[in-house]
């Protein structure tokens, strides 16, 4: 009888290092992949920031927070790479970006979806600056809003108008910073 509590009881310690491990792996991976976004990002948005016209003293200038959240999410990007690296993140990484599973992503509706929608925020980008602000944003929201069938097509006007022009009268006005 007391060969067999420990038979359970080993049964259960195995079951319990399986179960952990498994939950472990997948989500290392996942934050591997994460983390060189986040890393990748953090180093676009910093030097986008550092780019932006200094008007009197630095730390007054419209890239001066910019600058300090890409300068936060390359930090935290190591640090998640660094606890990634230590679960076997490479490894699992490896594994999520394999031929077959990009194939799958790839053909998935959600997939495709999100590509539009990147489409659509590189289009933005890239138009930002050489266009009007209010009627860029009020272009890009309701194209994407629209796509995205996110509200009835009446709020989608609503919001896709009085968004721009709510957001530069609070920047030009209150904060004092022009947009682009």
């Amino acid at each position: 009888m007391n060969t067999e509590r420990k038979t359970v009881s080993e049964a259960g310690e195995a079951d319990r290092k399986e179960t952990k491990q498994f939950r472990a792996k997948p989500l290392a991976g996942a934050d591997f992949i994460t983390a060189l976004a986040l890393i990748l990002f953090g180093t676009a948005f910093y030097m986008c920031a550092s780019n932006m016209k200094v008007y009197q003293l630095f730390f007054t200038s419209p890239g001066f927070f910019p600058m300090i959240l890409g300068v936060l999410f390359v930090l935290f990007g190591f640090v998640l790479l660094y606890t990634s690296c230590k679960r076997g993140g490479f490894t699992d990484a490896k594994r999520i970006v394999s031929g077959s599973n990009i194939k799958r992503s790839i053909a998935s509706p959600v997939f495709k979806k999100g590509g539009i929608v990147f489409l659509l925020i590189l289009g933005y980008v890239m138009l930002l600056g050489k266009a009007s602000f209010v009627y860029l944003s009020m272009g890009y929201l309701f194209l994407t809003l629209l796509y995205l069938r996110a509200a009835k097509w009446y709020w989608i006007i609503v919001i896709s108008v009085l968004a721009p022009i709510g957001i530069e009268l609070v920047f030009v006005n209150f904060f004092r910073i022009p947009m682009p």
